[in-house]
């Protein structure tokens, strides 16, 4: 069985101890065994969780840089504004980089910490985590079924059937008055949305497509009728 990876969690807030959490469940995994935060209490919290050696506690993250390497790979989970530096530092010194989103606060500070990784052949993730949700991987799977249903099945003409606000986003509607209509907040009185056919649109139809019945065709990454 492959060593477990050790890791150091560079700023240890909420987002640092989730994350240093997959050491607790799958200890064969991964193990922290470095911290920088200057809260103490955040520190200590840390390092009685996962038992971290004294020597690798640190106020500063610069104090990482500034010793020989322990570690494998470095979570960054500082604020959004101080993303850049460390990630661009320790991965100059070898770490792989586990970055916190945002990646950074401006362009140039991405691409710099892109960079920096690239030249020391580190891994970079940035932690969109949603995309990893099972509610949300649903989501993704679903839009080909919604597409297919307004295009072509059984909801394809709001005549037949009922316009699409009322047949899908009813959930959305209902979920909103379920959160908004609570006691702290009171009765929801009146709820409206605004929108507009920006895609698949008649004008776009393909000729050959007499009858109006085609699909849908993803072509350089947009989506297009297809007969």
């Amino acid at each position: 069985m492959p060593s477990p990876v050790h890791v150091i969690v560079v700023g240890a807030g909420n987002r640092g101890q989730t994350y240093a959490q997959f050491a607790t469940l799958h200890p064969h995994r991964m193990q922290v065994v470095g911290v920088a935060d200057p809260r103490a209490f955040a520190r200590q919290k840390l390092q009685e969780q996962h038992h971290i050696p004294e020597e690798n506690i640190y106020e500063d993250w610069r104090c990482i840089v500034e010793r020989e390497k322990f570690a494998d790979a470095a979570f960054i989970c500082t604020p959004d504004r101080l993303h850049k530096d460390p990630a661009v530092a320790l991965a100059k010194r070898g770490y792989h980089i586990l970055l916190e989103k945002p990646m950074a606060v401006t362009a140039e500070d991405c691409t710099e910490i892109v960079e920096a990784c690239i030249q020391s052949a580190v891994m970079l993730t940035v932690c969109h985590v949603l995309r990893y949700d099972p509610n949300i991987h649903k989501i993704k799977v679903g839009f080909y079924h919604f597409a297919h249903s307004f295009v072509r099945g059984n909801w394809r003409n709001e005549d037949e059937s009922s316009f699409a606000l009322l047949a899908k986003s009813c959930h959305d509607l209902d979920l909103i008055h379920h959160w908004a209509a609570t006691q702290s907040y009171g009765t929801l009185l009146r709820l409206s949305s605004r929108g507009s056919l920006s895609i698949l649109c008649m004008q776009d139809l393909p000729r050959q497509s007499s009858t109006g019945m085609c699909g849908l065709a993803r072509v350089s990454g947009v989506l297009q009728f297809c007969p």
